[in-house]
């Protein structure tokens, strides 16, 4: 009898670790390039998500670059410097952003092809 309970009970432990293997959530990255004109990096800016809980946010490198680990693409990004703070929409399939404060521009790239190109929007 004993024998039987411990195989039922190894059964039922290996399918609930297999259902939590399957349930994991697969995250994209999506490379940043903040720029204060053409060829200038911007460091120093804080790259956040919307309304995010908890909150899901990075700085640039010197190099005007920083990158973000996201479950979800289709979330609002705020931008904030010195200055105003800049928002503009992410994209499904982006996995480069390339942000030209000067121009008010910035220009979704996947696999290094661009996307689609758009206005920034301050407040």
């Amino acid at each position: 009898m004993k024998n039987r309970k411990a195989k039922y009970l190894i059964l039922v432990l290996s399918i609930f670790g297999l259902l939590n293997c399957y349930s994991q959530t697969e995250t994209r990255k999506v490379v940043f390039e903040i720029l204060a004109e053409e060829k200038q990096p911007m460091p120093g800016v804080n790259i956040m998500i919307k309304n995010s809980k908890p909150t899901i946010e990075t700085q640039t490198d010197i190099n005007g670059k920083a990158e973000l680990n996201l479950i979800d693409l289709n979330v609002d990004i705020e931008l904030s410097f010195l200055g105003p703070r800049i928002k503009f929409k992410l994209l499904e399939n982006v996995d480069f952003v390339k942000v030209n404060l000067k121009k008010r521009r910035v220009i979704y790239y996947s696999k290094n092809k661009i996307l689609k190109k758009g206005k920034l929007k301050g407040y």
